[in-house]
């Protein structure tokens, strides 16, 4: 199973403050970190996070640690940082990984969230086309032409095709404009981040 969560600038921010050494105990450092929004492993955020720390660290003379995993039992987060975590920041990363938004002193050597970490349940998507009928979902008629379950890692390109093709009906004789949607197994919009989206349909008279 790979862990994935969608991170926007709502909750992609983190803060780290370094505990002064009792040399330099009037030296105050914190690392301020910003992801891109989009789609992320956790290994991904792990090694982007460790990445500008490694920069951080060569710059200030710093020595910040920072390691996260997800525990496969709960799904909890599991942090390991020898300096304070600032969760409590606007627009904080906290949420999806399960922390409360306060701040989290090196205790313990490992820092479990309080939470299980907000992973992205996408299990199935559905490609919705708004002239098409007669399918159905949960006894409900739906515009769903084609429904696929994902695979792959996250942030992959994505190549789908019917294995046995299904015409549907269309629900219009003049055919000026179509919508075609992404949804989950929720009928929530999917956000593709911009990414370019290619969809061929096929569309031919009854009885041909």
């Amino acid at each position: 199973m790979h862990e994935s969560f969608t991170l926007n600038a709502f909750n992609n921010r983190l803060k780290i403050e370094v505990i002064p050494s009792k040399r330099n105990k009037y030296i105050s450092h914190i690392f301020a970190f910003c992801l891109e929004e989009g789609c992320y492993e956790i290994e991904d955020i792990n090694q982007r996070v460790k990445k500008q720390i490694y920069v951080y660290n060569s710059e200030n003379l710093t020595n910040i640690t920072f390691d996260i995993s997800i525990d496969p039992n709960d799904f909890s987060s599991c942090i390991k940082c020898n300096g304070v975590l600032h969760f409590e920041i606007p627009f904080s990363i906290a949420p999806v990984l399960g922390f409360e938004k306060r701040q989290y002193k090196p205790k313990y050597e490992i820092l479990r969230s309080e939470k299980a970490a907000n992973l992205n349940t996408i299990n199935s998507i559905k490609v919705m086309c708004n002239i098409a009928q007669g399918s159905f979902n949960n006894h409900l008629q739906s515009h769903s032409i084609y429904e696929f379950f994902p695979s792959g890692r996250t942030g992959s390109k994505v190549i789908q095709s019917p294995p046995n093709l299904i015409y549907y009906k269309l629900n219009k004789t003049n055919i000026d404009s179509i919508t075609v949607q992404l949804v989950d197994q929720d009928q929530k919009p999917i956000d593709n981040f911009g990414e370019t989206l290619t969809i061929v349909l096929h569309i031919k008279r009854y009885g041909s």
